[in-house]
C-alpha cells in the first residue's frame, strides 16, 4: 500500500508515520520526495523553521562532525584552500550541508566532513576510512581528477557517491550538479516540445569531447535526431561560423549554441542569416546577460535553474554563516536532504542505487530534479524566451517528471 510521510521543520523532533494533512501555512512548503519501493515519500516540508541558535562551526584543527552521535554517518569530502580553510563553493557546500542535517536529520544522521589534501594519495585513503565507518554516502565537491579517483573505486568498496562537483561517471555515482548542457537539453525540449526534430549544436572551439559526447546523447534521448556538432573561434566573424558549419545549420529544425562569451552573438548572427523558416534557436544559462541585447538572439529559447524553493532556506543560510546562500550551499543542502529523507523513512540501509535513481524523484531547495540511470542530474527548469534584450518567463517548471 502506498503511504505517505510529513515533516515539519518547526517541530524537528516530530517523525509520524501517516498520510499527510495539508493545513496553511505561513509560507510556502519544500517537499523532498522520493518513490520508493513501489511507495510514494513525500519528506522534508520546510515551513518557518523555529530553530534559532546559531550553528557553532568547530576549529578547524579538528574533525568536524555534525548532527546525531550515534545516526547514520554521512561522508563529505572536500579540499581546504592555501590558508587551511574551506573558501569559495568547498564552504557553500559545506555550510549548507551543516544546516541541512542540523534541520533535517533529527539525530538520525551524522555529517563527517573531511579534507583530501592535493594530489591522488588521500583520496582512496579516505574513501577506505569512510566504508570501515559504514558510512552509508560520500558527498563530494573536488577537483575531477580526485572526483574520477572516487568513482573508478569497485562499488563493493565505497558507499555510493553524491558528486557536487563537474559530471563523473562510474558504478553508482549521481551528479546532482546542473550544467549549462542541461540547460540546453531542457531549452531544446521547450523549443519542440513533441520531440522527432533535427537538432544542431555550435559550441566554442575548446568545448570538451565529453561534453560533446554527453550533448549529443541528451539530446537523442530526449527523442530528437543529433544533426551534429560545428565550433566557432573567438577570432570568428558570423560569415566565418556559417561558412564552417552551413550543413548543420540549414539541416536543423533547431539550432542550439552554447558559450559563455560575447563571440556567442556572432554564432547567432550566422544562424539567423542562413534564414532557415520556422528554425528555432536554443541558449543556455551559461550566456552573458550582454548576449541578450544582440537582436539575432530575439525569441531564443533559455532554461534557467528553478530557484523559487531556495528562498525558504536564505534567511537562515544568511544568519547561520554571515554570508549569502549560494548554488553550491543550496546543492549541499539536499544533499543531505535526500539522505535524510531517505534515512528516517527506511532506515539507514535505505541510501541505494535504486532508491536513489527513483522516477518520482527528490523536490529540494534547487527545484525539481532526479537521477537518470547514468547517474546524471535531470531537473525541471523555468522556461524563458528573450525578449526586448531581457529574460521573459514563458512556462514555470513541470510539478512532475
Amino acid at each position: 500500500m502506498p503511504f505517505a510521510i510529513s515533516l515539519s521543520l518547526s517541530l524537528l523532533t516530530e517523525w509520524l508515520p501517516r498520510r499527510p494533512r495539508w493545513r496553511p501555512a505561513c509560507g510556502a512548503a519544500l517537499i523532498l520526495c522520493a518513490g520508493l519501493a513501489g511507495c510514494q515519500m513525500d519528506g522534508v516540508g520546510l515551513e518557518n523553521n523555529s530553530k534559532k541558535d546559531d550553528i557553532k562551526m568547530p576549529s578547524t584543527a579538528i574533525e568536524e562532525s555534525y548532527g546525531g552521535d550515534g545516526g547514520t554517518e554521512i561522508t563529505l569530502l572536500l579540499r581546504k584552500g592555501a590558508a587551511g580553510l574551506y573558501e569559495g563553493p568547498a564552504r557553500d557546500v559545506r555550510d549548507g550541508a551543516v544546516l541541512g542535517v542540523g534541520e533535517l536529520g533529527n539525530n538520525q544522521v551524522r555529517l563527517r566532513v573531511k579534507n583530501v589534501g592535493p594530489g591522488l594519495a588521500g583520496v582512496a585513503a579516505q574513501v577506505t576510512a569512510a566504508k570501515a565507518r559504514n558510512a552509508a554516502l560520500i558527498v563530494s565537491y573536488l577537483p575531477p581528477a580526485e572526483t574520477a579517483s572516487i568513482a573508478a573505486i569497485p562499488t563493493t568498496q565505497r558507499p555510493p557517491l553524491l558528486n557536487l562537483a563537474g559530471a563523473a561517471t562510474g558504478g553508482d555515482v549521481f551528479n546532482l550538479a546542473s550544467d549549462e548542457i542541461d540547460s540546453a537539453t531542457e531549452g531544446v525540449k521547450a523549443a519542440g516540445p513533441s520531440g522527432h526534430k533535427k537538432v544542431s549544436a555550435l559550441v566554442p572551439a575548446d568545448f570538451p569531447q565529453s561534453d560533446a559526447t554527453r550533448l549529443g546523447s541528451a539530446i537523442w534521448n530526449g527523442g530528437n535526431t543529433f544533426m551534429g556538432l560545428g565550433r566557432y573561434g573567438a577570432s570568428d566573424q558570423s560569415s566565418d561560423i556559417l561558412t564552417k558549419n552551413r550543413p548543420l545549420i540549414q539541416s536543423a529544425d533547431i539550432v542550439v549554441i552554447l558559450g559563455n562569451t560575447p563571440e556567442i552573438g556572432m554564432a547567432a548572427n550566422a544562424v539567423r542569416s542562413a534564414a532557415i523558416p520556422g528554425q528555432t534557436l536554443v541558449g543556455t544559462n551559461n550566456w552573458p546577460q550582454s548576449v541578450y541585447a544582440t537582436p539575432a538572439v530575439a525569441g531564443a529559447f533559455v532554461a534557467t535553474d528553478d530557484t523559487q524553493s531556495s528562498g525558504l532556506i536564505t534567511e537562515r543560510y544568511q544568519r547561520h554563516f554571515n554570508h549569502p546562500l549560494t548554488t553550491y550551499g543550496a546543492y549541499g543542502y539536499d544533499a543531505m536532504a535526500i539522505a535524510s529523507g531517505l534515512i528516517r523513512s527506511q532506515g539507514p540501509q535505505a541510501i541505494t542505487a535504486a532508491n536513489l535513481r527513483n522516477k518520482v524523484g527528490f523536490r529540494g531547495t534547487t527545484g525539481l530534479f532526479r537521477f537518470n540511470a547514468a547517474g546524471q542530474v535531470e531537473r525541471r527548469m523555468v522556461i524563458n524566451t528573450i525578449d526586448g534584450g531581457t529574460l521573459k518567463v514563458s512556462a514555470q517548471p513541470s510539478q512532475s517528471f
